[in-house]
């Protein structure tokens, strides 16, 4: 099932004749943005490397850009600590290609900072076995029902930048052994708005992932291609999925506040914060759509 054909099968969806866009979401396991990584910029515009952000790297330029902007000099001590661990020795690094959506900044940063309202919305799909749940303001546990278990900490955030650090294991039928993992994730947004009025975000996501008692050539022949597709992938799917939370919320409002409703493994008072959020995103769109079509607003000789 599709978001779109979730949301309109719920009641009195209040959707008219022109609200008929289809949006789409992935039938294949989708694992979430960060639930698989234990074990596996601001770029409004680039465009001296536009070219390269489409594709994913590891190169040594990429890794030490990332380096560059951590931002470790705003964190505690032990956060600190932890982060440069990782990120100075990993067994695996990659850059993963830059991702643009049309997507409400507010909505977009609220989904980022609370995952288990876009999980929720999957398990509702039929589309995931993914499971969350929240210990601390800014720690949850999670599981990917298929073999992966993680505790990740959001240990930095703000507008245009997110860290996090991520702890776990893989137990299951693709290696004989437990493999036990440390991962970085480092998330750069940037935002620019079109001149039809449409707010375009830019994403990119730097990981940062150390293995322990993984060989060397187990991970160049292996680990590595199969970590790079699959996080690659995930990261795409789940960033054109809140996409499609922000379209949908700005053609049918009362059917996802009313979907919100429906979040059962979600904090009562995220789930409020969520829907608060739903309901002033087609204000918002409306509001901007109007001043781009203002005289003054348009290109000359228009």
């Amino acid at each position: 099932m599709s978001l779109d054909n979730l949301v309109r099968a719920l009641p009195d969806s209040g959707r008219s004749a022109g609200d008929d866009r289809k949006v789409t979401a992935s039938r294949r396991q989708v694992l979430g943005w960060l639930v698989a990584a234990p074990v596996w910029a601001r770029w409004a515009v680039y465009p001296a490397h536009a070219e390269d952000a489409a594709h994913a790297s590891s190169s040594r330029e990429a890794y030490a850009e990332a380096v560059s902007v951590l931002p470790v000099e705003e964190l505690t001590e032990a956060a600190r600590a932890k982060i440069l661990a990782v990120v100075q020795q990993p067994t695996i690094y990659r850059r993963l290609p830059v991702e643009v959506i049309d997507c409400d900044p507010d909505l977009y940063l609220f989904l980022v900072r609370y995952p288990e309202v876009v999980v929720n919305m999957w398990q509702l799909m039929g589309v995931t076995r993914v499971r969350l749940r929240r210990t601390a303001p800014y720690v949850f546990e999670a599981n990917d029902g298929a073999g992966t278990q993680s505790t990740v900490e959001l240990v930095y955030g703000n507008r245009d930048k997110h860290l996090w650090h991520a702890t776990g294991y893989y137990e299951g039928p693709l290696f004989k052994r437990r493999v036990n993992g440390t991962c970085v994730l480092l998330l750069q947004s940037g935002y620019s708005q079109s001149s039809s009025g449409r707010l375009l975000i830019s994403t990119r996501l730097d990981m940062f992932v150390a293995l322990e008692n993984v060989g060397a050539e187990f991970v160049a022949r292996t680990l590595h291609p199969l970590v790079g597709k699959t996080a690659d992938h995930n990261f795409s799917e789940t960033v054109r999925f809140v996409a499609q939370v922000s379209q949908q919320a700005e053609i049918n409002r009362s059917g996802m506040q009313r979907l919100a409703d429906r979040l059962d493994n979600v904090d009562s008072a995220v789930r409020r914060q969520f829907a608060a959020l739903v309901a002033g995103v087609s204000e918002r769109a409306a509001l901007r759509v109007a001043a781009a079509s203002q005289p003054e607003n348009r290109p000359q000789g228009m």
